[in-house]
């Protein structure tokens, strides 16, 4: 009876938490909260609701991601459980800042029976992949608009922030590498942690996980990194799930500006890239400057001001929403995924 009344006991205390956190969020991004609300007074129903099902699409495509990473350490994994993580993973972004997804992907990773160490491995290389796929497609999306007239001009007036976009997404995909692939590399790092650890001793703990996590990095990438086909599959799916963030300016700007549908793709491709390098919580206000930036040459802001609300409605809060219902019915102890 004591046991039941403590599981109950710390039921309803996950749970006014999760309330907390929930409650916590809305009031650190209430002006953002209104800014997005205003901005879809501006669009239709239709685009609002086809600009969401885009999003949803790609989160779906990000659980498909987690489910074949979990694949290659538990072949028994679930699609069911990944796409469930992903949202579960989406609704903590928004509340702890953007600094707790990482840590509920790996928490949750463990619960379905992977070792944290293994758990934390897999999210790291995740990261990896979607910055290479993000690379690739800003790289692409480059050469496509340097063929065009309008677009040649813009590429060539931002080109220093267009090289800072490129120069920070391949300095993580390379330390990444590097830390994979080269022991004495991984060695010289976690040396200088070290030293960090006896310099300043209140900053040991962290230290010493990172130390942890760049040692499994080293040890245990490569074997994963060696199971090509599985790989080449996640590459691809975070390509697709890109893709469809990139469609919904497409879909929104369409006829509205001078740039074909193409171009208009291209170029968010180059927002995305250049936001990443931009430091903010939960990347809020990083991906707007970007947009309006280089959108703001080819569309009117009163056209491209309600586009990046409602992309942010679609890719922020609507998956934000959805993971807060998984985390409810989670703690609940309803299951929505086998």
């Amino acid at each position: 009876m004591k046991k039941e009344h403590t599981k109950s006991f710390k039921k309803k205390l996950t749970i006014g938490i999760l309330l907390l956190l929930f409650i916590l969020s809305v009031i650190f991004y209430r002006d953002s909260w209104i800014r997005i609300m205003n901005g879809l007074r501006l669009v239709t129903p239709a685009e609002i609701a086809v600009s969401s099902f885009l999003a949803v699409s790609a989160y779906i495509i990000e659980g498909m991601t987690i489910f074949c990473l979990m694949r290659t350490v538990i072949p028994g994994a679930s699609a069911l459980e990944g796409i469930r993580i992903a949202f579960l993973c989406e609704f903590y972004r928004l509340t702890t800042l953007g600094n707790g997804a990482g840590i509920a992907e790996i928490h949750y990773m463990h619960k379905k029976g992977i070792e944290t160490g293994n758990a934390a491995l897999l999210t790291m290389l995740q990261y990896m992949w979607k910055k290479t796929a993000i690379f690739v497609l800003g790289g692409i999306s480059f050469l496509v608009l340097s063929s065009g007239i309008h677009s040649k001009a813009i590429l060539r007036e931002y080109s220093v922030f267009m090289a800072w976009g490129f120069l920070g997404t391949i300095a993580v995909i390379t330390a990444f590498g590097c830390l994979i692939f080269s022991g004495r590399i991984a060695s010289a790092v976690n040396w200088e942690l070290d030293r960090l650890s006896e310099k300043f001793p209140s900053g040991q703990k962290h230290f010493l996980r990172w130390k942890e996590q760049i040692l499994l990095l080293n040890r245990s990438g490569k074997s994963i990194l060696g199971q090509k086909r599985g790989m080449l599959c996640i590459f691809l799916l975070q390509i697709q799930k890109l893709l469809l963030f990139y469609s919904i300016p497409m879909y929104l700007l369409w006829g509205k500006t001078s740039l074909t549908a193409v171009e208009c793709a291209a170029l968010m491709a180059l927002v995305y890239m250049l936001s990443g390098v931009i430091p903010a919580p939960s990347g809020v206000g990083s991906l707007e400057f970007a947009f309006l930036l280089l959108f703001g040459k080819f569309a009117a802001y009163d056209t491209a001001i309600p586009v990046i609300l409602v992309y942010r409605f679609a890719t922020w809060i609507v998956p934000f929403l959805l993971g807060g219902i998984v985390a409810a019915l989670t703690l609940t102890g309803r299951k929505t995924a086998t």
